[in-house]
């Protein structure tokens, strides 16, 4: 009977620490995660907007608007030095809406009317058309350019790897962009 009693105190009082080890996907996405790190890259979770909910999804019974966003997670490289004269703008990956490239679209409403995107997204579409199926946007801010990745279970640190090759190889043509771009401008002052 003691055994039993000391059986039954030892798993109330050590559950809750097994409860709160990672499970192997919390592991599995720290892997990932550090892998970028390493990479020279930073991630964050972001929201993006739905790509065409369906009514059930917009608003509940009562009428109560719900959010039609969806957690993801972005994986940021930085750029060497800031944009100064190119847009900021982000692709979803889908066919209905404003083309931006064969599989991938403007963000509704978020196609900057800027007279260099154009070169910009020439430069880029070489790395936008090779990245993985599950990276369902692409981003482009003055300080970084950002995938937007689902982590599928087959996700491995070699993918991250990867991805962070394409993503600087995308951050350094962008950048020499704008380099020469600021160079012709400065060049045009004189």
């Amino acid at each position: 009977m003691a055994w039993i009693i000391i059986i039954v105190v030892l798993v109330v009082a050590f559950g809750p620490v097994l409860w709160l080890m990672p499970s192997r996907r919390e592991r599995r996405l720290a892997a990932l995660r550090q892998q970028a790190y390493q990479d020279g890259m930073r991630v964050e979770l972001r929201r993006l907007p739905q790509k065409n909910p369906a009514p059930e999804d917009r608003v509940t019974a009562s009428g109560r608007a719900l959010d039609l966003t969806r957690k993801c997670t972005a994986y940021i490289y930085p750029f060497a030095s800031r944009l100064r004269m190119l847009p900021k703008w982000r692709l979803l990956r889908g066919d209905a809406g404003l083309r931006a490239y064969p599989g991938w679209i403007f963000e509704p409403g978020g196609k900057p009317a800027h007279p260099r995107l154009q070169a910009m997204l020439d430069v880029l579409a070489p790395v936008i058309q090779a990245l993985p199926a599950d990276v369902i946007a692409v981003e482009c801010e003055p300080q970084n350019l950002a995938a937007y990745w689902l982590e599928g279970p087959g996700t491995t640190p070699d993918r991250v790897s990867d991805l962070a090759a394409r993503l600087a190889a995308g951050a350094g043509a962008v950048t020499d962009l704008d380099r020469r771009l600021r160079a012709e401008a400065e060049g045009g002052n004189d």
